[in-house]
This record gives C-alpha cells, sequence and structure tokens, in this order.
C-alpha cells in the first residue's frame, strides 16, 4: 500500500485504519467519487449509520501528488 507511505507524521496514528465502505465520497482533488470510508476508533452509537473517517484524497491523487491523504 503506497499511500501509506505518504501519511504525515501528523496523521500517523491514522495509519492502522482500515477501508470500510464503498468508495462514496469525493477526492478534494481530481474530484472524483474515488474516495473509500476508513474505520473509526472514536465511533459512538449512532441511529443514523457508521461515521466513516474520510480522507480528503484518493489513494491514486495521494501516491501521484505525494501528499498525504488526510491533510487539508
Amino acid at each position: 500500500m503506497k499511500e501509506l507511505q505518504y501519511i504525515c507524521e501528523k496523521h500517523a496514528n491514522l495509519r492502522s485504519e482500515m477501508q470500510l465502505s464503498p468508495p462514496k465520497y469525493n477526492c478534494k482533488q481530481c474530484k472524483n467519487k474515488l474516495v473509500h470510508g476508513y474505520t473509526n476508533p472514536n465511533h459512538v452509537s449512532n441511529p443514523f449509520g457508521y461515521l466513516y473517517l474520510v480522507p480528503n484524497l484518493c489513494k491514486e491523487c495521494a501516491v501521484n501528488k505525494h501528499k498525504c491523504m488526510w491533510c487539508d
């Protein structure tokens, strides 16, 4: 997983999170609907469904642009 090497030290704690949802969020760089939702360690009970952690960039943009997918 190449995108893990571009996660910055500020977001190092998110390296262990796993993809949980299909891609249904938009990437802020390419604007395509390619971003997966990730597991949320701070998830609390929610009657509306699971609260995913959503990175700002898709995996492809993170690798191609050499940027952290979680940074804004």
